[in-house]
């Protein structure tokens, strides 16, 4: 099967998540998470890109990163074969550590990116390891309470000053559900594709405010959306919609002249 490339993010803004195969614990000790770490920060000298944030769950790491798509590959292709080859050694084990490529995904807008960073450090609260953020010590959170930069850039700082008042309201703002679907989330959906598919049709609708698909006049911004997805062929969104395939092509010219 072909490899698919990388969409390109307008912002230079990514969110990567890469997972143990299986979904093994392939963080499962502190030791293990505290040698990530090291790996990130000498691979990151040398092939650098800003990181503003990033949490080590037991089997699965995110990052919130600014670079180009050429430089965070080769940054996550180093950081994955150099912790293969420690996890390997270490458990006297051969074969595949992480499941496939890494995953990512492109950061629209400021508000995007800030919702993304919340839902990053948020990560081990939902998964019941914490009752909250800041109460994780293997993630970006503690780095931006203490204002100490140890793995994400400087300029990460600079949004807490720039879009808080306090570091108080940073951690209020952390406290806000949020219902979106990010990158994990997605890729569980992506498991069952139609479903995932009717759960964005189902939010746009409440969006605009009508029940049903076949009430909306206009169905280009919907058409759209899913477009933007990447993920879906014109007749899957054309069975999604009730539009016939030829409007859906025609709504993708629009959408790439």
């Amino acid at each position: 099967m072909p490899r698919i490339y990388r969409q390109e993010s307008p912002t230079g803004y990514y969110h990567v998540m890469t997972r143990g195969i299986n979904k093994d614990k392939i963080f499962r000790y502190e030791s293990d998470k505290k040698y990530l770490l090291k790996i990130i920060v000498e691979k990151n000298r040398e092939v650098f890109c800003n990181i503003y944030s990033y949490c080590i769950m037991d089997n699965h790491l995110h990052l919130l990163i600014e670079g180009s798509i050429d430089d965070l590959s080769l940054l996550m292709k180093k950081v994955n074969s150099s912790y293969a080859f420690y996890y390997n050694s270490k458990n006297n084990r051969i074969g595949p550590v992480f499941q496939d490529r890494f995953k990512s995904e492109i950061i629209f807008n400021d508000e995007h990116f800030l919702c993304v960073l919340r839902y990053i450090h948020n990560n081990p609260v939902k998964a019941n390891m914490v009752s909250k953020a800041e109460f994780y010590n293997r993630s970006s959170m503690k780095e931006y309470i203490e204002g100490e930069n140890h793995i994400i850039t400087r300029d990460a700082l600079e949004i807490v000053n720039i879009n808080f008042k306090t570091i108080d309201n940073f951690i209020e703002f952390h406290q806000i559900e949020d219902e979106n679907d990010y990158l994990e989330v997605v890729e569980e959906l992506m498991i069952n594709k139609d479903e995932y598919g009717k759960r964005i049709v189902s939010r746009y609708l409440e969006q605009v405010k009508i029940d049903t698909v076949e009430e909306l006049k206009n169905k280009d911004e919907l058409i759209i959306r899913l477009l933007e997805e990447e993920k879906f062929s014109y007749r899957e969104i054309g069975k999604l919609v009730r539009c016939s395939v030829g409007k859906v092509a025609n709504m993708n010219k629009v959408l790439r002249p």
